[in-house]
């Protein structure tokens, strides 16, 4: 019959990483040291600069009370209906902006792309409000039926 082996000596203990994670990047200290001049902005999906930006807010914003961390400053959750293929980019995206010790979800992904993409927005309509008026006047005619253009 086989003897069982039981070890006697004592277990070692569990060690943990201590150390703190990497600080992010501002881009406007990346700006600023490289001596680089504010231009004209191009719109680029998945730039690493766009992807330097969500990852910017979603560190910015996530803060943990002891659980998963969530975004600050966010009074409400709602459901917002998206394709199958929509959620899977957001599920790459997170993957994308997180590191190690940094999880973000795809759903806090999705909204600090809202946030981003509304701001956005609003920063280029404060340029030129008329447009928001023109925008509305094309979408509801007088008529009832939308124009084409």
């Amino acid at each position: 019959m086989a003897k069982t082996i039981r070890p006697t000596e004592p277990t070692s203990p569990r060690l943990r990483d201590t150390s703190s994670a990497h600080p992010c990047i501002d881009p406007e200290s990346v700006v600023s040291g490289l001596g680089a001049d504010v231009g004209e902005r191009i719109q680029t999906l998945l730039s690493p600069i766009s992807l330097l930006a969500v990852r910017k807010e979603l560190a910015d914003r996530l803060q943990t009370s002891g659980g998963r961390p969530a975004l600050s400053d966010t009074t409400r959750r709602t459901k917002i209906p998206l394709r199958e293929h929509d959620w899977a980019a957001l599920e790459q995206l997170a993957a994308a902006v997180g590191s190690e010790g940094f999880v973000p979800s795809a759903g806090q992904v999705a909204s600090v792309l809202l946030t981003l993409s509304v701001r956005q927005m609003m920063n280029d309509l404060a340029k030129n409000p008329s447009e928001l008026n023109e925008f509305a006047a094309r979408a509801n005619p007088p008529g009832g039926h939308e124009q084409s253009s």
